[in-house]
């Protein structure tokens, strides 16, 4: 495996972690030092997702496009990817009523640790349109929801 598909794996992972509400193992992905763009630690940004999940039941995250636009040998990270977040009914019947979530888009960095496992070190993300996402992100929810 490369050092981009490991970045990817751990994007992956994190969003597995939230979905199934597992904050603990979500907090695992995220470095002791992680700041998210709106000013929040990492314990500040893991009481900002279990806010979201308590207030939501049946969470579904599909991440989307992933791009890593950058690793150094010093053990930085770039990656900017998408996610589709959906909540309420089954799978099922959000694919009958043809609606497939709130789209957003990540920027983040990630260092890697003494052990080789990549963590968030910093994340931005905001709310976008259907319009805005990645062609590669557009194609996947095309799989996930071919009538959109």
């Amino acid at each position: 495996r490369s050092e981009e598909d490991r970045v990817r794996e751990t994007v992956s992972k994190a969003a597995d972690r939230a979905e199934k509400r597992d904050l603990e193992g979500l907090g695992r992905y995220l470095d002791a030092g992680f700041e998210s763009g709106d000013g929040r630690d990492r314990a500040g940004t893991l009481a900002l997702v279990a806010g979201y999940l308590e207030r939501r039941r049946g969470v579904v995250v599909h991440v989307l496009g992933c791009r890593v636009t950058g690793i150094d040998p010093a053990g930085r990270a770039s990656v900017e990817f998408e996610v589709a977040l959906s909540h309420g009914a089954a799978e099922v019947l959000r694919k009958l009523i043809r609606w497939s979530g709130t789209y957003y888009r990540f920027a983040a960095g990630l260092v890697r640790d003494a052990a080789g496992e990549w963590r968030f070190a910093a994340a931005h993300w905001e709310e976008i349109l259907l319009t805005d996402l990645f062609p590669e992100s557009l194609a996947v929810l095309k799989e996930l929801f071919p009538d959109i």
